[in-house]
């Protein structure tokens, strides 16, 4: 059959089936044999084989047989596909390439040289490493083709194809379910909004929005939005849908909104009810109808826009292009008009003419425009040490030819000036006046970028001559070339152009000078229209300077927060605030510093949504940095930040943040925070009514819980002294704010009114009103804002309370005085005097509480607490004393003596502090407590020199006692106040108080005097002073009935020991050490070995003491090595672990000695051997020059002659 012999014709070979057009030949044979075979064949079912009969119509499985049967597999296989695609699968070809042992068999066939099958190889587009043929190219010269691998590589290919179209069919199918707008009767705006989202519109309109936000720099918006929708991804538009279009960005769809508009027919409205219609018929036709019609208006309306805009754009492009040249010719004008009011001169100044254009081809004001070099030739082939001449010949035998309409003195004069520009020579004359004119002139001789020629001179002479002098620069960038050659001619130009050259500029600028760039680069960035060169700018600025110091950083500071101002709250948020999150994480602590600082710099100037969110979360983030400058520098940007908040669910965050900061481990920081961060958060806690309920109470319950820690058997007494003194500082940083608070609600408006002043004079308050702030927010005048305003509530209050008033009114003051002050007061009642630096803490907070509130308050509110607290019955003095429960044992007095007493310096506070303290030397002392407490005052008050009158009466109140251990008491008081007074007191109130204690009767008194003189011995020079302490000393060491007192004798053996190295040489080395000798002597014949074990000890630590001083010779053998003999004695018999270390000392000064001794007898042999080699050389010197006159003798003798 014809059918049969096309087939056979065709052959592999003939064609590459990876080619579309070849397979369509195949297709085009294949229904071309058919056609000419057999008549319009009629319709047949399909799905069963036929065999091809005369009169039989040729079906797809008849094709498909003969296909496979002449091993025509790639053109069954495209059959296939495109019968599947359709719709109209062959069961016989669908289970032929559904199994795999029917191409391993034919492959099998085909290796064995069938000479039907031809070679299918891929094309090189296609080949790939994964498909790629190695027997091909192998080395045993096979170069069959694998036809199994070719023809599933195919497969596969397709297979891809058609998951493909699966994937438009389902996209298909989901947006199938949207109805048309043309099919629906109702408004088109109510069915929008009545119908509920689908996930495909959500997903796109998420899409359409995050690429807005992305190309117009809404960069943190986008972030936060694209955190809000984390199941989608946004750099993928496929995510959004299989196969879904993508539409035009929001701009576009909403600028094209008209026209997807459907407007109602007007025939809508209108009916008469008398017509009989087929309306079920006319629903049926008319949507179809309709939708064609809207169809066909539409496309015929976007093509008549599209000419229309396009029209307009040519329009828009040719006004600019006039617009640009009638201002060149303004310009242009204005300069002429210059030009011809300036005064001429006869000779102007001719300076040579450059260009530092490396291609000047480029034109001046069209920079993409090519053009031919000029001069390009000549310079190439000419050497440049003959080019100038040359050009001048050429220029002499060119000249007559090209104008020979010129006399011949003006072609002389035009070689002249040629032979002068080139030479460079500098020579008066019109010429030159000519050729060399003001800028205004010159522009106006310029014609397409050259200076206008004569007429019969060629444009290439033109650039030939200009290009001996502007040649191209072959080391210098095309960049700067660009720039150069073109002057700006508008502030938006000079914008333009510094955004372009400051990233080029700033790597070769000095880092130490880089601040300098600062204003040019915020001025460039405020006035640039590009978003994406503004982004550039400011990358600069945070990366101007690799490690900013804190003058480049506020240099920085300054320009950020000036561009904020400039360019308002939106743009600084778009553009400032993601420059400092780039740098958030820098591993320089400097950069990350300027974040932390810019943070709070900027945030007055973005908005407070932003605040409370974005820069909330940054500064969160930068307060866990591992540098304790960089949290202290996030601390204060907190406090500003939260001066700004209005958003009152923050305040918990806040507050968490604030006790965070608070509990850092650097001191730096927590001063930052009490000063900075506290002061600003409590004034927002005032305004929301929370400072003392909430803010105050919190500190105050953390101190109140650390001191019942204290209190418990075996606590952490350093963790808890730290944090008692921590959060005392922290409620002393809170005094101002809660004093403010209160003159702020209290019930006094109406005296405020009364007391008006009517003058204008200056109110200045008191210097020692206030305590003195630690920082300028802490200032009461800084925090009222108005320093009179301030001193009329200060007065109001203090007459409310010296008065009284009713104060149910004022929730604030009834917290502080019922509240605050006694819990303050129970905590000062839990800890003990032993806790010096917590006691000073709380005793700095109380100064601060009453000098704020100032004296009324301090007299009506306070000082009767601290009273009610103090004053013990009689009868209960031992019972409570003793048991550790009276507050005269405690803190609580140090504390109302210094703190609340001595606060305000008043006559009245001293007398009762005077007698506070003899009522608690005399309880103290005959209840035998113990007397940290009164130590502790003592020593607080003796800081203030005004008080040593005072602290000295009542010690002397207390000398002639009748009590002796008051007078014990008394005496181990004025050990303190021996140091650190005037002289004269020492001489006239307090030593012959110790005199006079020093008899007592009793032992324990006097031996309570001892350390008290050594005392004074340390730190007095007065030598009467001296002398009568010495003679006290030696009546201790000499009086039999001092002697016989072995706690006396171990005391002043203490107290020697300890005076030692500070006292007077002459008194050490004549008193104290033979006194040493002669108790260690005395001692070593005890018999008693308890009293002889303390006594050695004593002596032990006063020798080590003293042994460190500078002694001669004779005062270690005489005094120091026999008093550490009879000690090591001792040390033997008692105390034997410390034998050692005493006859250690024992070596040492007898190696000291030794040496002394061996440098002195060599010193003295040394004299003698010195005295008797200058002997020696005396004898000597003398027989030198005896034989030197012989000598001469005998050589002058030479000379003369022998006489006959």
């Amino acid at each position: 059959m014809l059918c049969k012999q096309k087939f056979s014709t065709i052959t592999m070979a003939d064609f590459n089936p990876f080619f579309e057009d070849e397979v369509g030949g195949i297709e085009d044979s294949i229904v071309a044999a058919v056609e000419e075979e057999k008549p319009r064949p009629t319709s047949k079912s399909e799905d069963s084989p036929k065999t091809v009969g005369p009169k039989e119509e040729l079906s797809y499985d008849s094709i498909a047989v003969k296909l496979l049967k002449d091993n025509l597999w790639l053109s069954a296989l495209e059959l296939h596909t495109e019968l599947t695609e359709n719709g109209r699968q062959l069961p016989r070809l669908r289970d032929y390439f559904s199994n795999p042992g029917n191409f391993e068999k034919q492959s099998t066939d085909a290796r064995g040289g069938s000479p039907q099958v031809g070679n299918l190889y891929r094309t090189s587009s296609e080949t790939t490493f994964d498909s790629l043929d190695l027997a091909r190219y192998s080395d045993d010269g096979n170069n069959q083709v694998d036809e199994r691998l070719t023809v599933l590589e195919f497969e596969l290919r397709k297979a891809r194809e058609t998951i493909k179209s699966l994937r438009a069919n389902l996209t298909e199918a989901a947006e199938s379910d949207i109805p048309s707008p043309v099919h629906s009767n109702t408004d088109m705006e109510g069915a929008v909004a009545e119908e509920a989202t689908k996930p495909l519109e959500r997903r796109a309109v998420n899409f359409l929005v995050n690429e807005y936000l992305m190309n117009n720099s809404y960069k943190l918006t986008s972030i936060t939005f694209a955190d809000e929708n984390e199941d989608q991804d946004f750099d993928d538009w496929d995510d959004v849908g299989l196969n879904t279009p993508h539409p035009p960005d929001l701009l576009h769809l909403y600028r094209d909104f008209s026209r997807h508009v459907i407007v109602k027919p007007e025939t809508k409205d209108v009916g008469c009810g008398e017509d009989t219609i087929d309306e079920e018929d006319e629903e049926e036709e008319q949507p179809e109808a309709v939708e064609a019609d809207l169809n066909m208006s539409i496309e015929q309306q976007r093509q008549h826009y599209e000419a229309e805009m396009e029209n307009l754009e040519r329009q828009v492009f040719q006004l600019r292009g006039e617009k640009a040249e009638l201002g060149m010719v303004v310009e242009k004008m204005e300069r002429e008009i210059q030009s011809l009011r300036a005064p001429k001169q006869s000779t102007p100044m001719v300076s040579p003419i450059t260009s530092p254009m490396k291609d000047p081809a480029l034109h001046p004001d069209h920079r993409g425009e090519r053009r031919e070099p000029i001069g390009q030739e000549m310079t190439q082939d000419t050497p440049p040490s003959s080019t100038s001449s040359n050009q001048v010949e050429a220029l002499r035998d060119i000249q007559p030819e090209e104008d020979g309409r010129e006399e011949e003195g003006d072609e002389v004069d035009g070689v002249d000036d040629i032979d002068g520009v080139v030479n460079g020579d500098v020579r008066g004359g019109e010429g030159q006046e000519e050729f060399r004119e003001v800028e205004g002139q010159t522009e106006e001789k310029m014609v397409d970028g050259y200076l206008t020629r004569r007429k019969n001179v060629s444009e290439a002479f033109q650039r030939a001559l200009l290009g001996t002098i502007v040649h191209p620069v072959e080391t210098t960038e095309t960049r700067l070339l660009e720039e150069v050659s073109h002057i700006a001619s508008s502030g938006q130009e000079v914008v333009e152009m510094l955004a372009r050259c400051l990233p080029h500029i700033i790597p070769n600028v000095l880092l130490a000078k880089r601040e300098e760039l600062v204003p040019l680069i915020l001025c460039t960035a405020s006035s640039h229209p590009e978003a994406r060169e503004r982004d550039q700018l400011l990358n600069l600025l945070f990366n101007l300077i690799k490690k900013p110091d804190e003058d480049q950083r506020q240099i920085i500071l300054s320009g950020c927060v000036a561009f904020a101002k400039h360019v308002g709250p939106t743009k600084a948020e778009s553009e400032l605030l993601p420059q400092c999150w780039e740098q958030i994480t820098h591993k320089y602590p400097e950069r990350r510093l300027l974040v932390a600082e810019s943070c709070g710099a900027l945030s007055p100037y973005l908005p407070k949504e932003i605040c409370s969110s974005l820069v909330l979360s940054m500064l969160q983030q930068m307060l866990e940095d591992r540098a304790e400058e960089i949290r202290g520098s996030a601390v204060k940007s907190l406090g500003l930040v939260f001066s700004l908040i209005d958003d009152t669910d923050k305040y918990n965050q806040g507050l968490d943040l604030l006790l965070k900061a608070l509990g850092d481990s650097s001191d730096s920081v927590v001063n930052a925070t009490q000063q900075v961060f506290l002061s600003a958060f409590a004034g927002w806690a005032q305004d929301l009514d929370r400072l003392e309920t909430n803010l105050i109470s919190t500190v105050l319950k953390r101190l109140e819980v650390t001191a019942i820690d204290l209190q418990r058997p075996k606590p952490d007494l350093l963790q808890g002294e730290r944090l008692i003194e921590h959060y005392a500082h922290t409620l002393q940083c809170l005094v101002p704010a809660l004093y403010a608070n209160i003159l702020k609600t209290g019930p006094f408006k109406e005296q405020m009114q009364n007391g008006v002043e009517e003058d204008n004079e200056e109110v200045e308050i008191e210097v020692t009103r206030f305590p003195k702030p630690l920082c300028a927010l802490h200032n009461l005048t800084v925090i009222m804002g108005d320093k009179r305003r301030l001193l009329k509530l200060m007065k109001a209050f203090d007459a409310f309370t010296i008065q009284e008033g009713e104060t149910e009114s004022w929730p604030s003051y009834n917290w502080l005085t019922n509240d605050y002050i006694p819990r303050l007061l129970e905590v000062v009642g839990r800890l003990d005097a032993s806790h010096t630096n917590c006691v000073r803490a709380l005793t700095k907070l109380f100064v601060h509480i009453c000098k704020t509130f100032g004296p009324a308050f301090t007299d009506t509110k306070v000082t009767p607490k601290f009273q009610a607290v103090l004053n013990v019955p009689k009868e209960q003095y031992h019972t409570l004393v003793r048991s550790g429960q009276s507050a005269i044992a405690k803190a609580t007095l140090p504390v109302f003596l210094c703190g609340v007493l001595g606060s305000h310096y008043r006559e009245d506070d001293r007398h009762q502090i005077s007698h506070y303290l003899q009522e608690a030397i005399v309880i103290l002392g005959q209840c035998q407590a113990p007397q940290d407490s009164i130590h502790l005052a003592f020593n607080d008050l003796h800081a203030n020199p005004t008080y040593h009158e005072l602290l000295l009466a009542a010690l002397w109140s207390c000398v002639v006692h009748t009590s002796s251990s008051v007078r014990i008491v008394t005496a181990r008081l004025f050990e303190l106040l021996a140091k650190g007074i005037n002289e004269s007191l020492v001489s006239s109130r307090v030593v012959p108080a110790l005199i006079t204690l020093s008899g007592d009767s009793d032992v324990s008194v006097r031996v309570a005097t001892i350390p008290a003189f050594g005392t004074i011995l340390e730190n007095t020079n007065q030598k009467e002073t001296l002398d009568r302490v010495y003679t006290q000393f030696q009546t201790f060491l000499d009086d039999t009935n001092y002697t016989q007192e072995h706690a006396l004798m171990v005391q002043v053996i203490h107290t020697l020991g300890k005076i030692g190295p500070n006292s007077e040489p002459k008194f050490r080395d004549e008193f104290i050490l033979p006194r040493l000798a002669a108790m260690a002597y005395t001692n070593s014949h005890s018999t008693n070995d308890a009293n002889r074990a303390e006594v050695a000890m004593a002596l032990f630590e006063a020798y080590s003491a003293i042994s460190c001083c500078f002694l001669s010779v004779d005062l270690i053998r005489d005094a120091m090595l026999p008093g550490l003999r009879c000690l090591r004695k001792d040390m033997e018999t008692v105390l034997p672990e410390h034998e050692g270390v005493v006859s250690s000392m024992i070596k040492d000064f007898e190696s000291k000695i030794q040496g002394k001794e061996r440098s002195s007898s060599f010193n003295n042999m040394a004299h003698n051997i010195q005295g008797h080699v200058a002997h020696l050389g005396e004898d000597a010197r003398k027989k030198m020059a005896s034989k030197i006159g012989a000598q001469k003798t005998k050589m002058g003798n030479v000379f003369s002659r022998k006489k006959p």
